[in-house]
């Protein structure tokens, strides 16, 4: 069980962190892959975790220096 400040550590807030920049779009049949090139929002960020982007949640697919795929 998580006590309550971790809690409120992962609870979403709404809260715009930084403006990110779409740097790449990879095509797949039924789906496609992109990269958000961004820093602040990694500080904590790792694989699985979800992202909102432009009220769209994205799942953190891979983690680079510079950005995440989703």
């Amino acid at each position: 069980m998580h006590n309550r400040q971790d809690w409120r550590e992962d609870m979403f807030t709404g809260i715009i962190e930084e403006t990110g920049e779409l740097c790449e779009i990879k095509k797949g049949t039924l789906s496609a892959r992109i990269k958000i090139r961004c820093r602040k929002v990694l500080e904590r960020t790792k694989v699985g975790d979800s992202i909102a982007v432009n009220g769209i949640c994205l799942t953190v697919t891979s983690l680079a220096e510079d950005g995440f795929t989703a």
